[in-house]
């Protein structure tokens, strides 16, 4: 138990005074892989096959064959360097004869080359919020799915956008250059010389964390995001929801009218209960150590802290006891994150029961992708209800998550909010489970064959009043902790 609360503790929100936590999710932040066509200079030390050249023509010795003769070198070699020389500017050719250009004295006087070239400086990052550069890699590429919210680029790529973020751009180049050269010269300068054009662009986005958080006592909301530079993403957020909502922020909003027009006075937390998590945050974030003392305070009936505690409890499922997991649920799609479905999957002589809602859109073709090898080994059992009264993830019979989604109006159109109340008193479990478990007649043994699918008229009958809510004070036993 103590690995659990560990784990839920590396993954608390962030606290804010007067004010808790309703949600927390995914926002994806663009950026942009741009290359850029430059030209660069380089200032070395002219090398010495140069210079020499350059001193024999200075004392007159111009004739190509007679320098050959004189240094030493094979007339091919030499050629190649004349060409080079050429190309710099340095001297030029008549009748093989070799004259020096102003240029050439120059060089030949500050012993100095200077070399201008036009290349490419490519995988620059740009992040198209706040306009900062930096070099790609930096950051893990993610790809946000349809659900996820995405903020929309504010950033325009131009060449004098280029050139006004020249400097950086410039400290990138230097600091990623590889000294190599043939006549191993010393390099004095090398930089940056003038940005010519874009050279391509490729969007990409980086996962970032949105945080609601609602006042105590009133109905003020504040947004957070977790990388927020300069609150330079939360003045994107609240630009791009506010009046006229952009594409990528659709998702932050409920999807399903019909759906969220049921579910404003869906709530299920008590006050008392929040107060409860609320100071166990605070407990939590003050230790450095899970004690059993903690422990104790963090197995006591209260409000989830978030879905990032039910992601954690379902990871650390094997550091406590249990004889199997039923979930029932209205909206499974939305539930069934690539964490929950990986820690699902990764559970093993355990049996797992999902009652769900056959008309969700899509949901049978979900399971089907998510655990078909195991609904075939029987490992996970599926059961539908089209009435589902009570929504919760059991681990039975020692931690039991009752949750709603509760809708809330924010900027005038309507949100889901999770909230979860958390119990460890196995009686008080079984007590509410039980009459489950005999309703849908369900086994944790994986020997046992399915009991036979309940006919369509049965799921009807499925409207009875949600269990009373009467929790007494917890229980938990040692071998837990």
């Amino acid at each position: 138990m103590k690995q659990l609360v560990a784990a839920v503790s590396r993954k608390l929100p962030r606290e804010l005074k007067n004010f808790h936590l309703i949600k927390r999710q995914s926002i994806f932040i663009p950026y942009c892989e741009i290359g850029i066509t430059c030209l660069t200079k380089e200032v070395t030390e002219i090398n010495l096959f140069f210079e020499t050249i350059l001193k024999l023509i200075d004392i007159e010795v111009a004739d190509v064959y007679e320098i050959s003769a004189i240094m030493g070198v094979e007339f091919k070699l030499l050629k190649e360097a004349i060409v080079d020389m050429i190309e710099q500017k340095y001297i030029i050719t008549s009748q093989n004869k070799l004259i020096m250009t102003p240029r050439g004295r120059k060089a030949l006087a500050d012993r100095k080359q200077v070399t201008i070239r036009k290349r490419n400086i490519n995988e620059l990052s740009v992040n198209m919020i706040t306009g900062n550069i930096e070099e790609s890699g930096k950051n893990a590429f993610a790809k946000p799915s349809k659900r996820d919210i995405c903020l929309s680029e504010e950033q325009t790529i131009t060449k004098d956008y280029l050139e006004s973020n020249y400097a950086i751009i410039n400290e990138i180049y230097q600091r990623n250059q590889i000294e190599s050269n043939i006549f191993n010269t010393k390099i004095l300068q090398r930089e940056l010389y003038k940005i010519l054009d874009v050279a391509y662009e490729k969007l990409y986005y980086v996962k970032d964390e949105l945080f609601i958080y609602k006042n105590d006592d009133s109905e003020d909301y504040e947004f957070i995001i977790k990388g927020d530079i300069g609150e330079r993403y939360q003045n994107s957020f609240y630009h791009q929801v506010r009046d006229v909502v952009y594409s990528g922020m659709e998702n932050f909003f409920e999807r399903d009218w019909d759906f969220s027009k049921n579910h404003y006075d869906k709530g299920l937390v008590t006050k008392e209960d929040r107060q409860y998590t609320k100071s166990l945050i605070e407990k939590l974030n003050g230790s450095e150590i899970i004690s059993d003392e903690l422990v104790d305070q963090y197995i006591h009936t209260r409000a989830l802290i978030d879905e990032k505690e039910l992601e954690a409890i379902f990871s650390c499922n094997q550091e406590f006891d249990y004889q199997g997991i039923v979930i029932s649920c209205e909206r499974l799609k939305k539930l069934l994150n690539p964490e929950i479905v990986s820690a699902l999957n990764a559970i093993s002589k355990k049996r797992i029961w999902l009652l769900y809602d056959p008309k969700e859109y899509n949901v049978n073709k979900i399971l089907e992708q998510n655990f078909g090898d195991k609904i075939k080994k029987k490992e996970v059992s599926v059961s539908e209800n089209e009435r589902i009264s009570e929504q919760f993830i059991c681990f039975y019979p020692n931690i039991l998550v009752e949750y709603v989604e509760k809708t809330e109006k924010v900027f005038d159109r309507p949100i889901t909010i999770f909230e979860g109340r958390i119990e460890f008193d196995s009686d008080v479990i079984k007590n509410k489970i039980d009459k489950i478990i005999d309703e849908y007649e369900i086994s944790f043994s994986l020997s046992e064959p399915e009991p036979e699918k309940m006919g369509k008229n049965k799921y009807n009958k499925h409207t009875k009043k949600g269990i009373v809510h009467t929790y007494k004070k917890y229980k938990y036993k040692e071998k837990n902790k």
